[in-house]
């Protein structure tokens, strides 16, 4: 059973995502910059939303 997300979780999910897409695609750290800009910009909206 997958247990709920948790904040704490996210760091280790981004890594997990660059790492797949590097070793799948080779995409190279540059892509990692911009999963961590859109993980940033939702969090910020999601941020927004609460209040």
């Amino acid at each position: 059973m997958i247990r709920t997300f948790i904040q704490k979780d996210l760091q280790y999910v981004i890594e997990a995502h660059i790492r797949i897409d590097r070793d799948e695609y080779n995409y190279d750290d540059s892509f990692a910059a911009c999963i961590n800009e859109a993980v940033k910009q939702g969090q910020n909206l999601r941020q927004e939303i609460q209040r």
